[in-house]
């Protein structure tokens, strides 16, 4: 490994550390404007590319306890973004969906994000985006998998 990949490397991955900062305060002002918690909108956002799950499932994906989850859910029945239903092939499971016109009103929020970032994809070739897709869909596996780990208690 060369000197220069090493140092690329290293601005990498401040880089990164800063683009997830910079995620998380976005997240918050649009969850402040919408008046719910940055993690509630977060788990509207798993609903919505993942589709419904019960709140055990939810749980599990964003590591918050079964309590935590309850809440959240209570909060955002209240606030009329998903809605629980029971299993139709075991009614004890109890699903939990968020209600696409409620999810579709939270789009407004991100446009001036949209359009920022389109901004910025279209300085780059169709080469450089197909890179830049690779990158992202490997970083998005290797958190997936770092968060398993640090999650497992066996370590």
């Amino acid at each position: 490994m060369t000197k220069e990949h090493r140092e690329l490397a290293a601005a990498l991955t401040l880089a990164a550390q800063r683009t997830a900062t910079d995620a998380v305060m976005v997240h918050g002002a649009i969850a402040d404007k919408l008046g719910l918690h940055v993690t509630d909108l977060r788990c509207l956002n798993l609903l919505r590319l993942d589709g419904p799950a019960t709140a055990g499932e939810l749980a599990q994906r964003t590591g918050l306890t079964t309590g935590a989850i309850t809440r959240m859910i209570d909060r955002l029945l209240k606030a009329g973004y998903v809605r629980r239903e029971h299993d139709e092939l075991d009614r004890r499971r109890v699903i939990v969906t968020a209600i696409p016109e409620r999810i579709d009103e939270i789009a407004p929020h991100y446009e001036v994000l949209a359009r920022e970032f389109g901004k910025v994809m279209n300085d780059y070739t169709d080469e450089q985006m197909r890179v830049l897709l690779d990158v992202f869909q490997r970083l998005h596996e290797t958190s997936v998998h770092v968060t398993a780990l640090l999650r497992d208690p066996a370590r």
